[in-house]
């Protein structure tokens, strides 16, 4: 605990501020020199930004991360709207390790489902009168960081991103959806790609078909409720997706080298 406590306290932003903004064709923005740790999030439209007279390009469902100390000159789209979110985070005491992790990732990366959803928490607080709003939007500033720092050295050590995020998509989809009877089918028709794609893209990024990990998380979701929670084993089947209390115990045997009843033991008497 006190490891995680330091590690959060070397992303902890001293201010943070953000917000989203619609650029007409051909819009621009800058030079300016940068103050700030800034995250830029693409959802529509195309931006180029000159860093220190260096083009970096970026197009729609990325994020792209900007250092202070740095000129910046904005174009975005000749044709089309632009639309993108941005949040800025002083970050003072930035440590040199952390650094060194954020300058070792490429940019942009895909904005992901789990990116998405921290941010649009954090647009959604911004306006709120609470009493703890800095400290919801420092922590929130936060998870983001993290959540870059982790998708990004996931990039660089399998050598690939999630490819437009479709993978995880369909990783979310299948969590969100354990108790249903799902097929390859529905799971593709979700993220409106053929079922052979959806395929090929789960053996690529994650070394499994799409239907395989669907059981592969059936089983981790069901041990973590055997070793959290009271429920019967018939309900943790039902609850996870399996159609009876045999077939959970096979799988959880098959995984563990021993039932479900013994893992519940191991969990609640050590």
């Amino acid at each position: 605990m006190e490891g995680m406590n330091e590690n959060n306290h070397i992303l902890w932003p001293t201010e943070v501020s953000l917000g989203d903004v619609y650029y007409p064709p051909g819009g621009g923005f800058g030079p300016r020199k940068q103050p700030y740790l800034q995250l830029v999030f693409l959802h529509s439209g195309h931006m180029t930004v000159w860093i220190d007279k260096v083009a970096h390009d970026a197009g729609p469902n990325m994020v792209f991360l900007l250092y202070p100390g740095h000129e910046e000159l904005f174009r975005f789209a000749e044709h089309e709207v632009t639309y993108h979110s941005w949040l800025h985070a002083d970050i003072p005491d930035l440590a040199p390790e952390l650094a060194t992790r954020l300058a070792s990732i490429p940019r942009p990366l895909p904005l992901t489902p789990t990116m998405l959803q921290l941010l649009h928490s954090a647009l959604a607080l911004q306006p709120a009168s609470l009493s703890t709003t800095t400290e919801l939007l420092k922590t929130l500033a936060m998870q983001m960081f993290w959540l870059y720092i982790g998708e990004g050295e996931r990039h660089v050590r399998y050598g690939h991103v999630l490819a437009h995020s479709t993978v995880e998509e369909a990783r979310l989809y299948i969590h969100a959806h354990l108790s249903d009877p799902l097929t390859l089918e529905q799971i593709a028709q979700e993220v409106s790609i053929s079922p052979s794609y959806l395929i090929r893209l789960f053996q690529t990024h994650l070394q499994a078909t799409p239907i395989s990990y669907l059981w592969q998380a059936r089983v981790a979701h069901g041990i973590s409720l055997l070793q959290k929670t009271g429920l019967s084993v018939q309900a943790i089947a039902e609850q996870c997706g399996f159609q009876t209390r045999h077939h959970f115990s096979r799988r959880v045997r098959q995984e563990l080298g021993y039932g479900p009843q013994e893992v519940r033991n191991r969990s609640w008497l050590r």
